[in-house]
């Protein structure tokens, strides 16, 4: 796929990030109850573009290696899902959630990494159960795992070498808690089959 080839239009894009959108808003419930806070998550912006370009999107804004978590899903349609947030802001989130201010890139312990993967593991259920409730069908997740590196390095070693032309489905997505702004991006990462079947699910919904 280029970048100038178009795999869902724009009413099916719209679609895809109202659904996500939903997602999100339960993901903030779970995860304000979690921490005891308010967290507000909004997902500004979606697109479909290639794995290179998902990269160099995510490079830019992070500059720094990324932390997050990784996890496969199957059902209505299947790929590979990742949380990703640059480390110094994957570190603020921490700190939330942990109520620990001091806390630094070198302390990061495999509580933290828990922690993170509890987080992860919200917010990417919210997003696979709003499309399976949407679609009346059953989104299963595997257990998710902590990642952390260079976006290259994450965005390729995604377990599955069916990926390898990936399409990516990017959300941007705005985390504000704790009267912080935190951006972090969720990847789902498809083959042009899977993104095809999560076009007819949506079009089935709209009775198409």
């Amino acid at each position: 796929m280029s970048d100038k080839e178009q795999i869902l239009d724009e009413f099916y894009v719209d679609a895809v990030a109202e659904v996500l959108n939903i997602g999100m808003g339960s993901a903030a419930a779970s995860l304000s109850e979690m921490i005891d806070d308010e967290v507000k998550l909004s997902v500004p912006g979606v697109e479909f573009v290639t794995r290179l370009t998902a990269s160099d999107r995510i490079g830019e804004k992070a500059k720094t290696d990324v932390s997050g978590v990784h996890q496969h899903f199957q059902g209505a349609f299947g790929g590979d899902a990742m949380l990703l947030f640059p480390e110094e802001q994957s570190l603020q989130l921490v700190r939330a959630v942990l109520q620990q201010d001091d806390m630094t890139l070198e302390d990061l312990t495999e509580m933290e990494q828990e922690a993170m993967t509890e987080i992860g593991n919200v917010i990417l259920n919210s997003c696979l159960c709003s499309m399976a409730d949407m679609f009346g069908k059953e989104m299963r997740g595997e257990i998710p795992e902590f990642v952390q590196g260079s976006i290259n390095q994450v965005l390729t070693d995604d377990g599955n070498n069916n990926h390898t032309e990936a399409i990516v489905l990017l959300l941007n997505m705005d985390f504000a808690v704790d009267k912080k702004s935190i951006q972090g991006y969720v990847t789902f990462l498809m083959d042009v089959d899977e993104v095809m079947q999560l076009k007819q699910n949506i079009q089935e919904f709209l009775g198409e």
